[in-house]
């Protein structure tokens, strides 16, 4: 008789063992159809809504646990909370509740305590508690933020119930427009025709290139409303005027003492690949200005050249300004601006780097430019020393079928900049006007010792390594 009530006390130990260890490593579960908010449609909001969520619990809760929600961001000033409830989902009149009633609150969020728990409640069934929609502060949210409904449990006595639970989202910022340059100056300034026209490399046009930019909905913003449920939104399509800005030099098309003004002569500034030149203020020597008031905003520039004009490397930049209503803010404009790359363009010359030349004066440095081409070709440059850009500007032309040696013009250039410092090597990065194919730089360098005698190195450049 002994052994049995030894073994019948083990068995209730167990019981109470699994009891406690079940509820603390179960979680609940939250489940929420979340508010997708525009960051745009979010700007200066007082207020932004979130969703409802349901929690489905893990544990058994009795009277006395205490339940603890809070969401990671600030709720609205003055935010109530009512009693909830814990629902054992039983469906009809035999359905039972655990009331829930408020214990405290802070900026954040909300602790309940569970009254009694009513004869008959079924801890078979689900176990759920509705948590209702709040209202969160903190409007202007980077693209990304996720608002999570935090759960915490705990018993009478402080022992923590469900523990596994992890956030559940009720609310997310997604930036709802970007602007892209989707077509984007790529033309090559050909060097074989007085650097007066495009190569037609790739069916280029030789006399003009092209620059499209386009607003769409982000891609990101269309995929986290996918399952969910829109929030804040700015909608474009109410009249005002988006602006689109192009810039770069544009100094090249007017030949005016004052002002600025396309000279249909030298080439012209379209908003497509027809029409008139672009006027007015919105076009300058750097840049153009055109609006846009569809639910899209876009604009295209037409670039082009009569081949009069001899044409320079340049790259150009977009700068987007979008303009919309919040229907849940002030009634005033909000901006938003967007900036891009919109291209370049470039020589069909050759570009070669010679790397390491010492900047020492007991160094003699040597860069011969070989055109093995029958045309001429400027020969420009720079040079990089102690994280400084030197600028090498002319180094002379090299002529069809020569060696030209620019080594100790590079090394006066470098020296007047008095940037690099003695002992540090410097890189040349040398720039001809020809044909990339008929262009090889050598290069390597003499040191002469103090008792006269000289040795003589080569050094690498970027064709030679690769």
């Amino acid at each position: 008789m002994k052994k049995e009530i030894i073994m019948f006390k083990k068995t209730l130990l167990c019981a109470a063992l699994i009891a406690v260890s079940g509820g603390a490593t179960a979680k609940a579960v939250g489940t929420s159809s979340a508010l997708i908010h525009g960051t745009e449609g979010s700007m200066d909001v007082v207020s932004i809504n979130t969703a409802a969520a349901v929690m489905t619990l893990g544990a058994s809760y009795t009277q006395g646990d205490t339940i603890t929600l809070t969401w990671s961001q600030p709720l609205v000033v003055g935010t109530g909370h009512t009693a909830l409830e814990i629902s054992d989902q039983t469906s009809g009149a035999s359905k039972k509740r655990i009331p829930l009633t408020v214990l405290s609150t802070t900026a954040s969020g909300v602790t309940y305590r569970a009254g009694a728990v009513p004869a008959g409640y079924n801890y078979g069934a689900a176990q759920t508690i509705a948590v209702t929609a709040k209202p969160i502060t903190g409007s202007n949210q980077a693209s990304g933020t996720l608002v999570g409904l935090g759960y915490a449990a705990a018993t009478s006595t402080g022992t923590v119930i469900d523990s596994g639970t992890v956030s559940t989202v009720v609310a997310e910022f997604w930036d709802q427009y970007v602007v892209k340059a989707t077509v984007k100056a790529n033309a090559q300034i050909d060097v074989e025709n007085s650097r007066k026209q495009f190569s037609a490399v790739g069916g280029h046009s030789i006399t003009e290139d092209v620059i499209t930019v386009l607003t769409s909905t982000n891609a990101s913003y269309t995929a986290a409303l996918i399952g969910e449920t829109a929030g804040n939104v700015a909608a474009l399509t109410g009249g005002l005027a988006n602006t689109i800005t192009i810039s770069s030099d544009y100094a090249w098309l007017d030949s005016a003492a004052a002002g600025f003004a396309v000279d249909a002569t030298k080439g012209h500034l379209k908003s497509a690949s027809g029409g008139s030149n672009l006027t007015g203020a919105g076009v300058t020597a750097t840049a153009v200005t055109q609006n846009s008031t569809v639910a899209a905003p876009t604009a295209s520039l037409a670039i082009g050249t009569t081949k009069t004009t001899v044409l320079t490397a340049k790259t150009y930049t977009a700068s987007t300004v979008l303009k919309w209503v919040n229907s849940a803010a002030a009634v005033t404009a909000k901006t938003k601006t967007f900036s891009t790359a919109a291209g370049s363009w470039v020589l069909n010359g050759s570009t070669i780097t010679a790397y390491g030349i010492p900047n020492q004066a007991a160094v003699t440095p040597f860069l011969w430019v070989q055109n093995a081409g029958t045309g001429s070709g400027e020969i420009t440059g720079s040079a990089s020393c102690d994280g400084a850009t030197i600028a090498l500007g002319s180094l002379g032309t090299a002529a069809g079928d020569t060696n030209t040696t620019i080594g100790a013009l590079v090394q006066s250039k470098v020296d007047a900049a008095g940037t690099c410092a003695v002992g540090s090597r410097y890189d040349a990065k040398i720039t001809v006007n020809a044909k990339n194919t008929d262009i090889t730089i050598n290069a390597g360098y003499r040191v002469t010792a103090a008792d006269g005698s000289n040795d003589r190195l080569s050094l690498e450049t970027s064709d030679s390594l690769n």
